[in-house]
């Protein structure tokens, strides 16, 4: 058996004669689920359900107005129903008690806390932003009650809540979102008197787990149970094993981590897994040493071999902790399904990357990408989404792109999405990962062409799916993007001239199309079109971006192209992808044409033939006649890297036995 230590979250602090005690989240999100809002300031993004309790600009500290929970809620085995906060973080149900805590937080017990409170001492609500709101969620008998810290201050902006859950009377306190500046040094936890309390470990100095995604995504939190914390408690928290697998790779190594809830060290246990209810595959686990709330990593040893292709619910969970049972069986089991298929499809991976002409980190992110997409050309689909900052931002970042931003939680550029579930820094991109990236198995087969006319995109997408994908995607959506091939009028500070495959607009919008209906031999056409308004117009800064109602951003409509994508919105994976391919230019009366851009180039030339018959031959000529430069090409889009030539014109011909297509062609360093 194989363990790999992974992850060590908290030990259990606090007094021992504390009628509470906690577990760590072993999943991101809200407890439940039940919370979906975004995280923004009260009155400036936050949604406006949300009531107000004690507003901001508190210079020192003070107490909030007495509010109620709006359902029967027991603390500490006694039933509560008042309760006010401070300014501080400190929420008490001793409505009573006149002294405020003061900013700088400490290890509890505390003779400045008053009895019976719960805390997230340390933030302060200084900032005239900061604001304490409250909010229900759920249905009667489950419901919970938000008590939020929104836009607090904490060196910067951070955002806490401390949750009552109804039925339960658990007490969650959850850490959501903060600045990249901020850092908050937190006493977290509950103090029933001047002798007992609990608190969660780190605390005084507890600093932020979630990072700056607005959304529950990176949320985390620590859940308090009324009681004693069971000796033995084992619970199987993931099943890492990969969901989309092919028969002919079988067997399957099946992964899980397992994490200690109880006080006691686990030396000794049992793992086990079941597919779909059926043998139990079981192994013994020796000479362990994990202490509370320690996570481990573990292989079975004993492959699993699925009979037939298919869906199965695979459990994973422990037993024989110690020799002793689980005293704690709601938390044991971790099941996930997986799904085996009999056919794959050759996969051509799509790259989203985020950036900004604002920001100098890009610069680094193009340069190291291009060098390993070069000699990867027509083996991909590549889209890029300008961004909204560093301040002020890319002229041509647009609202869906933004919508692409928060859909995947990107908080930094650049960054590059690999088939909507791998985020990497391009920055260093190695071939590697983008062999990671085409590797990834995909199911069905996608391909696009489209025409330009004037200012109207027509796209014919065609869907073939080579296995059966009902019941295994139910959210599935066909995204079209419309994007320019190089642009030059949105340079800004960063030093770049020429950006590429800069996404224009969404085909229909950021909603895509929905798919249904995924069989094997069961085609599907789907026909797109989007027509440019107005005129060009190049936006300020990406505080008012494009307005596609009166106006767009497409320097050259005979440099455009389309990405297209299938894309299960519930988990983010990209089942396929495909660059479009120019099939006519009514504009020019459909005459056969060769795209020859950037042009001028600074080495990067990119060619697009108007139809693939053939091999083609790619020759270049200086001014006197010289032959410079040639080279073969078998796709109907191709990027020539011509670094080695030195500035000045130069005649590109292309051609084979039924085409020939002559260019002139600037280089400048």
């Amino acid at each position: 058996m194989k363990g790999r230590f992974l992850l060590f979250l908290f030990f259990i602090s606090g007094q021992i004669f504390s009628q509470y005690y906690y577990l760590p989240s072993t999943t991101q999100g809200n407890p439940g689920g039940l919370n979906t809002d975004n995280e923004y300031p009260s009155g400036s993004g936050l949604d406006a359900s949300w009531e107000v309790l004690l507003g901001g600009s508190n210079s020192t500290p003070v107490w909030s107005p007495i509010d109620t929970i709006p359902f029967i809620f027991d603390f500490n085995g006694a039933p509560v129903s008042t309760f006010k906060v401070s300014s501080t973080g400190v929420l008490t149900f001793s409505t009573g008690s006149t002294g405020v805590p003061v900013v700088t937080n400490a290890a509890i017990p505390d003779p400045g806390i008053p009895d019976n409170s719960v805390m997230v001492w340390g933030i302060e609500g200084s900032g005239s932003n900061d604001a304490i709101v409250t909010k229900t969620f759920g249905n009667a008998g489950s419901q919970q009650y938000w008590v939020f810290f929104s836009s607090y201050t904490a060196g910067s902006w951070s955002y806490w809540s401390i949750v009552f859950e109804e039925g339960s009377n658990k007490i969650y306190i959850v850490d959501q979102r903060h600045s990249g500046n901020a850092n908050p040094q937190i006493t977290a936890g509950i103090q029933i008197d001047n002798s007992n309390a609990v608190m969660v470990t780190g605390s005084p100095n507890l600093s932020n787990v979630a990072g700056t995604d607005p959304t529950p995504a990176d949320n985390f939190y620590y859940e308090f149970y009324y009681g004693s914390q069971n000796s033995t408690d084992m619970s199987a928290t993931s099943n890492l094993t990969y969901p989309y697998l092919y028969f002919n790779d079988a067997p399957y190594t099946i992964t899980a981590i397992f994490n200690n809830l109880g006080l006691d060290t686990v030396n000794s246990m049992d793992i086990n897994y079941s597919a779909n209810n059926g043998n139990v595959v079981t192994e013994s686990l020796t000479n362990l040493n994990l202490g509370t709330y320690i996570s481990d990593t573990f292989d079975f040893n004993t492959l699993w071999n699925p009979n037939s292709d298919g869906n199965y619910d695979v459990a994973i969970w422990a037993s024989n902790i110690n020799g002793f049972s689980d005293l704690d069986n709601s938390n044991d089991t971790v099941r996930k399904n997986l799904h085996v298929f009999g056919n794959t499809a050759p996969r051509r991976p799509m790259l989203e990357t985020f950036v900004s002409s604002t920001s100098q980190y890009s610069v680094t992110g193009n340069v190291d990408l291009q060098s390993i997409l070069a000699p990867n050309s027509g083996n991909y689909t590549l889209l890029k989404y300008q961004m909204s900052w560093p301040s002020p931002g890319d002229p041509y970042y647009t609202v869906e792109g933004g919508q692409r931003r928060t859909f995947y939680a990107v908080n930094t550029v650049p960054r590059l999405v690999m088939n909507g579930v791998t985020q990497n820094n391009p920055i260093g991109f190695t071939q590697a990962e983008f062999d990671e990236s085409v590797n990834l198995y995909s199911f069905v087969n996608l391909s696009a062409d489209y025409s330009v006319g004037g200012q109207t995109v027509d796209i014919n997408v065609q869907i073939d799916p080579v296995v059966d994908g009902n019941g295994v995607w139910n959210n599935l959506v066909l995204h079209a993007a419309i994007f320019e091939y190089t642009t030059f009028n949105n340079a800004s500070s960063n030093g770049e001239f020429e950006f590429y495959n800069i996404m224009k607009k969404m085909v229909p919008d950021i909603s895509g199309t929905a798919i249904t209906n995924l069989l094997p031999n069961n085609t599907q056409n789907i026909n797109l079109s989007y027509t440019f308004n107005g005129q060009y117009m190049l936006p300020p800064d990406a505080d008012s971006p494009i307005d596609h109602s009166v106006g767009h951003t497409v320097e050259d409509f005979n440099n455009l192209g389309v990405a297209v994508w299938i894309q299960d919105m519930d988990t983010k994976y990209i089942l396929q992808s495909s660059e479009a391919s120019l099939v006519a230019d009514i504009s020019e009366n459909k005459d056969k044409r060769l795209l020859c851009f950037p042009n001028p180039s600074s080495g990067i030339l990119n060619l697009i033939l108007p139809e693939l018959t053939g091999l083609y031959k790619v020759e270049m000529y200086n001014l006197i006649g010289e032959k410079v430069y040639e080279t073969n090409i078998s796709n109907q889009k191709t990027q020539l890297n011509l670094g080695l030539l030195q500035s000045g014109m130069y005649q590109i011909k292309v051609y084979n036995r039924n085409y020939s297509f002559n260019k002139k062609v600037e280089i400048i360093r």
